[in-house]
């Protein structure tokens, strides 16, 4: 530990130790509800729920002990709420009385700028929301096709490059390859154009987010508590994170100027679409939405369009190779449609591909916990009723504004009251049964699922990362058969950094699978 990351240790107990007073007192009906003991004052059971070697180890037995709705600890002793309840869960996402958490809402501050649409609030994030929209619709998505299949394709090149029955790590593959779709899709550009820097200060950004640490808890922890110009200061020090963080910042910043420029001088020369979305995004500029408000989306669109649909397509085929006799299944149906006489394949007319692609969504849900912060006094109501510590029965938990709590999206998606008793462990034919794979109500659009969240601030690119996935799954199942490696130390685990990322024992970010070309 560094000297700076003392000071920030020593300073966050002390101001944290007095919030902690205040939240004591304001908290008193959550710490009626029934939780897991805590074993730290200082960490509460935030070591168990963020640093677990396998994420979940301690929150599904906590989600099978206490239900839908328990207490846990904070840092410092603070009371916290956890809920995975339908009924409240729906009242969160569609009702405007909750705003980011303190620990999301810093974590992404560093990363993207102020006015990115996922920061901003209710009144901005209309204003931006609409046009941004119009770039991600079910008619705009279709139109990106050839763009992912060309990249599918040279994925498939990749694959062939290190096949012979080989071992190899298929993280970084689809890193790339998510990046690659969405700079030529929303931008115009290659992977070229962005540039060996970026690229370079990109990767380092997304090792550091995949390095949780009980000391980057402590100051988190601080980050929370101080003024935000304070902290915007703080992220000036001299630090090589910090360093890469403020220049990944920068050079998204520019890239997203140079777009802006090129879709300019392409519309000069009669030369439309040449710019992908951004050039639809300057044609339509006004004094509502401005050049300066395309930008500060860069980092946004670049970062959270490349790491959550490559880490999902990770741990989808780790369950492809777990699970060989549903693969073979897959690959028939994608070898029967390719067979079909089609020009292009129709990937929502093949069941087992998208019921496969639900439930690794299901299982793996890039955000798999997320903290919200009550902006009003509110009521949330509950589908199913729970006890106290007390013993009394309740079916509504009053919260109260600045209150912070938990969104347990993974708990939810895990929930046997909800998916059944068979809810933990990896089965797509459940999609596809008669009635649904869910009992009882969902909370979203998408298949009931919490995976891209939903209601106004549902993931901009949805179905965008649902094709992403359909063609490189298509393209990929057709042609190679994936298995497990021998070696335990090469199998990866579903471990918590912000999102779910598949890690080595040793800690490492990697996924290695065995490759064979089929036929």
């Amino acid at each position: 530990m560094d000297g700076i990351q003392l000071v920030l240790m020593i300073a966050s107990i002390l101001v944290l130790y007095g919030s902690y007073l205040v939240l004591l007192r304001r908290s008193s009906k959550i710490r009626e509800l029934r939780g897991p003991a805590s074993p730290s004052w200082i960490f509460g059971n935030m070591l168990q729920l963020t640093l677990s070697p396998t994420y979940g180890e301690y929150e599904f037995e906590w989600l099978k002990k206490y239900g839908s709705v328990y207490r846990i600890k904070g840092l410092f002793g603070e009371d916290r709420l956890m809920i995975s309840d339908t009924a409240a869960l729906q009242r969160m996402v569609n009702r405007e009385h909750f705003t980011l958490g303190p620990t999301l809402r810093n974590a992404n501050r560093l990363v993207h700028n102020a006015g990115a649409v996922l920061l901003v609030e209710e009144r901005d994030h209309k204003r931006l929301r609409a046009p941004l929209n119009a770039g991600f619709t079910a008619a705009a998505v279709r139109s990106y096709l050839p763009i992912l299949e060309r990249v599918a394709q040279t994925l498939s090149g990749r694959f062939d490059d290190i096949t012979s029955d080989s071992v190899a790590d298929i993280s970084p593959l689809f890193g790339q390859a998510t990046l690659a779709t969405v700079t030529e899709a929303v931008l115009g550009l290659s992977l070229n154009d962005l540039g060996d820097e970026f690229i370079s200060t990109n990767l380092e950004v997304m090792k550091m987010a995949a390095n949780q640490s009980a000391t980057q808890l402590l100051v988190d922890a601080l980050l929370q508590e101080i003024p935000v110009p304070i902290r915007d200061l703080a992220s000036r020090i001299p630090v090589q994170p910090f360093k890469f963080i403020r220049r990944a910042k920068y050079l998204s910043n520019e890239i997203g100027m140079k777009v802006i420029q090129n879709s300019k001088n392409a519309k000069s020369r009669g030369l439309d679409g040449a710019c992908g979305l951004y050039g639809d995004l300057v044609d339509n500029t006004s004094p509502t939405f401005s050049e300066r408000d395309i930008v500060d989306q860069t980092s946004l669109l670049l970062v959270a369009g490349q790491d959550t649909t490559a880490n999902t397509l990770t741990f989808g085929f780790i369950e492809l190779a777990r699970n060989v006799d549903f693969q073979e299944q897959l690959r028939s149906e994608i070898h029967a449609s390719l067979g079909s006489g089609d020009a292009k394949l129709t990937y929502d007319s093949m069941p087992l591909l998208n019921a496969f692609i639900k439930e690794v969504l299901r299982m793996y849900p890039a955000v798999a916990v997320s903290d919200r912060l009550a902006t009003e006094d509110v009521v949330l109501p509950l589908s199913e009723p729970i006890i106290t510590s007390q013993g009394t029965q309740i079916s509504e938990i009053p919260i109260l504004k600045g209150q912070v709590v938990y969104m347990g999206t993974a708990q939810y998606q895990r929930s046997e009251s909800r998916w059944g008793p068979d809810a933990n462990e990896f089965n797509p034919s459940r999609w596809l049964k008669e009635g649904g794979a869910l009992n009882g109500e969902g909370v979203s659009s998408y298949a009931n699922l919490l995976s891209f969240f939903g209601g106004s601030r549902i993931c901009l690119g949805w179905r965008f990362a649902l094709l992403e996935m359909q063609v490189f799954i298509c393209e990929l199942v057709a042609q190679f058969h994936f298995s497990v490696p021998d070696e335990d130390r090469l199998n990866a685990r579903c471990r918590y950094a912000l999102t779910l990322q598949p890690m080595l024992p040793d800690g490492k970010k990697a996924a290695f699978l065995k490759i064979k070309r089929v036929g």
